[in-house]
């Protein structure tokens, strides 16, 4: 395969004779999946009618079990919609790989080689478009507190390989992010604008830099702060938005551009209209090694970005912009604006199609990033996604399908990405029921055997997996990437009560929530380079070979750090709390909760002065402490943005040091919100409703040993902070006998980090079995492929 091309463009139109075999065998296998999908709803159907026709000669409880039967078949079919769709894009995708693999790329001209216009450089590095000049691109930026990777983002933007672009950065930061980009205030190409409020969070930020960005911008490209683009990635991004015409080039040629309809000159490079935006790979990669969640997470973005969006701009479907690694038309963006939704990208990409215009997709202007390193930060950052998600189905919905300007197959799309965060669940509820009418009432859907119940059943558990295996495989990945599959499917049934709660919170709330910054890390464990073009899939099963054109990210943070692995009566231990997990069904229902808050304070150990909480463990060596009958203490965490903390139940977990004879000293914790950046002279909320938080430890006490957690009495109400308001937590350590007994905080991990943790959503007790699921995977698929090595 020539090395500017992709395989989204491939599906698409076909050099010379190939075209219109090409176009049969796509519609001819779009067509057998339609008929396939409804296989299921026709039974349903069927299976109904013979039913009721019966219904004198059925008891009650037969009704019972039927309804198992009809639900789970129901749900597995919605299902079955979306599996259909991964299935026919892995075999689409993956045929067009092998049929049009194994050229080199290399350009001189001959239709041989795919080359023919000389304008037109097939570099390796992507196509060098010649328009006679050098289109101004402005770069943007939304940053709030990324004080570990935003020096490394400016770094690789300074290195951008095009002569005529600018970076504007819009900060709303609190941390050491404000001292850092001070420092590039003034730089040549470089603009820093520092917001006092989040006001419209990141569609706001990216509002302010549209206002100064440079009046001869034809382009905006927009990347995230953990981004750490490639140099040539605009020489990459802007080819898209133009095509060539027939005459001196090839077809291979205008394939590759999208031609849509011929130019009026043969062999004249012409703008194309429709086209706004050119989506690329968020490539998450930099980190993928730190853990199995990251590695499950890197596989679910490679089956995304490497299958489903390549075979969405193949048939002309509907594509989303992902917020970061795009390029949009400044003209359009004008004109269009930016949105204040928590999914700003999301919104965009409805404005842009209810207008008419089209996203066009492309991995090959990949942009490394990082992947989420913990669960609590995925399932935050998840079920904002869910929520602003949804809240925008509902707001275009009608807009969308009444529009003249979006085609049929856009639509259908649509209709897709409206249940999208909700499609796990539905499997989930489907094949419980499913289970429940098999085994336990031995029931079926009249016509539907049991037999066709298990094969719906498979098929829709190995759709995702097999889309992200093939994702891997176009990549070339490394064959230890493969366990991260396991972790994807895994992972798609963890996050399940967390999308699915905030996904019907935006159907059905007025105003969307706040907008809740995912953290960063900084780490890179992986050297990182330009993925590799598609070779026959038979060379990657063979081994990995040495990868060429390396590339290290700029700024020597980016050097990849060594991890420590699990060991294996570590894993054991791990495969014990999932059981425990999966155990623990007697119990109505589980609290979620949120990221903990960590305890800091300032000046020299062990005599600190308290100050504040974050989501930072300490590191002091040796800790901080506060010996009781101290009185109070209180920490902030200042500056937050508006939010309401849910109702639930609050937990404090504490380590204590000391203490002799019969000690049974008491500790109280009392949380309220100031809405200025001090605690000073805040009002306590929590306790609330007449419910207490305290403990006894010591010698005597409830507590005998270190460190214990105790939690709030009862549910409380919830908590409202105000925008730029802070979190206070007040502790109080009451002595009463024997030897005084310390507190101990911002210590290192599981040795002195005392902290807080604020209650988040309610989650089914039954699906918390998921959660163990997710760590069991992992664990014997990582022995497995051990095993074979």
């Amino acid at each position: 395969m020539a090395q500017g091309e992709d395989p989204g463009r491939l599906i698409g139109p076909r050099p010379e004779r190939g075209h219109l075999a090409w176009s049969i065998l796509l519609n001819g296998v779009l067509v057998g999946a339609f008929v396939v999908g409804f296989i299921p709803i026709v039974a349903i159907v069927h299976g109904f009618i013979d039913l009721v026709q019966q219904s004198k000669i059925r008891s009650g409880s037969d009704w019972a079990a039927y309804g198992f039967a009809f639900t789970g078949l129901l749900l597995g079919a919605i299902f079955f919609a979306y599996a259909i769709k991964y299935y026919l894009s892995t075999v689409m995708v993956l045929l067009t790989t092998l049929v049009g693999g194994g050229r080199n790329g290399n350009g001189n001209g001959s239709k041989a080689n795919g080359n023919g216009l000389s304008r037109i450089n097939g570099n390796g590095n992507g196509y060098h478009l010649d328009l006679g000049y050098h289109p101004f691109v402005s770069v943007h930026v939304a940053a709030y507190n990324e004080k570990r990777v935003i020096e490394r983002l400016l770094n690789a933007l300074s290195q951008l390989e095009y002569p005529e672009y600018e970076v504007v950065v819009v900060d709303d930061s609190t941390d050491e992010s404000v001292q850092i980009l001070q420092q590039w205030v003034g730089r040549p190409r470089f603009k820093i604008l520092h917001r006092t409020s989040r006001s419209g969070y990141k569609g706001g930020a990216l509002r302010e830099a549209l206002k100064v960005m440079d009046s001869r911008t034809e382009y905006v490209v927009v990347f995230d702060a953990d981004s750490v683009p490639f140099p040539d990635s605009i020489e990459r991004l802007m080819p898209l938005f133009y095509r060539v015409s027939e005459g001196t080039s090839s077809r291979r040629f205008e394939a590759a551009f999208g031609r849509t309809d011929p130019p009026s000159e043969p062999g004249q490079i012409k703008r194309r209209p429709e086209v706004a935006a050119v989506q690329s790979y968020q490539w998450h990669v930099l980190n993928k090694s730190e853990s199995w969640l990251t590695e499950a997470v890197r596989a679910e973005y490679a089956g995304s970005y490497m299958i489903e969006r390549p075979f969405q701009d193949a048939v002309g479907s509907l594509k989303m912009i992902a917020g970061t690694a795009y390029m949009i038309r400044a003209d359009v963006l004008r004109n269009i604006g930016w949105g204040t939704s928590i999914t700003e990208d999301w919104e965009l990409t409805l404005k842009l199609y209810a207008r008419g215009y089209k996203v066009i997709y492309t991995p090959w202007a990949e942009t490394p990033a990082e992947c989420v390193s913990t669960f609590a930060r995925l399932a935050r950052q998840r079920m904002r996604w869910a929520e602003g998600h949804t809240h925008n189905v509902r707001k275009w919905f009608l807009p969308i399908l009444r529009s003249p300007l979006v085609t049929p197959i856009e639509k259908l799309e649509f209709l897709y990405d409206s249940t999208y965060y909700l499609q796990a669940g539905l499997f989930v509820l489907g094949t419980v029921s499913w289970v429940v009418s098999e085994v336990v009432f031995r029931t079926h859907v009249p016509g539907w055997t049991a037999l066709l119940g298990w094969s719906l059943l498979f098929s829709n558990v190995f759709a995702l997996p097999l889309m992200n295996l093939g994702g891997l495989i176009l990549e070339e990945a490394p064959a230890r990437d493969v366990q991260g599959v396991f972790g994807a499917l895994a992972l798609s049934f963890a996050l399940v009560p967390f999308q699915g709660w905030a996904a019907f919170k935006g159907l059905i709330s007025k105003d969307e929530g706040p907008w809740f910054r995912t953290p960063k890390t900084g780490r890179v464990t992986d050297e990182v380079h330009h993925l590799r073009r598609l070779h026959l899939l038979g060379r990657w099963l063979r081994g990995r070979r040495p990868a060429s054109s390396r590339w290290t990210p700029p700024a020597a943070p980016l050097a990849a750090t060594p991890l420590r692995r699990m060991r294996p009566h570590r894993r054991w231990l791990a495969l014990l709390f999932s059981g425990l997990a999966i155990a623990s069904v007697r119990a109505p229902i589980v609290k979620a909760a949120g990221n903990p808050l960590y305890l800091h304070g300032t000046g020299t150990a062990p005599a600190c002065t308290a100050g504040t909480l974050d989501q930072t463990v300490g590191s002091r060596a040796p800790a901080c402490e506060i010996q009781s009958g101290a009185g109070v203490t209180t920490w902030s965490f200042s500056n937050l943005p508006a939010q309401t903390v849910a109702a639930g139940v609050w937990s404090f977990k504490m380590y204590w040091t000391g203490g002799t004879g019969n000690t049974a000293d008491t500790v109280s914790v009392a949380v309220g919100a100031s809405a200025t950046s001090s605690c000073a002279a805040f009002v306590a909320l929590i306790p609330n409703v007449g419910s207490t938080w305290s403990a006894t430890y010591g010698s005597s006490g409830a507590n005998t040993t270190s460190p214990f957690t105790f939690n709030t009495s009862a549910s409380q109400l919830p908590l409202v902070i105000t925008p730029g308001g802070s979190l206070c937590v007040q502790v109080t350590l009451t002595h009463s006998t024997g030897g005084k007994p310390s507190l101990v905080y911002d210590g290192p991990a599981g040795s002195g980090d005392t902290n807080l943790i604020a209650p988040s959503i309610i989650v089914p007790e039954s699906l918390l079995g998921f959660l163990g699921f997710a760590v069991v995977i992992p664990i014997f698929a990582s022995r497995l492929i051990r095993r074979r090595r």
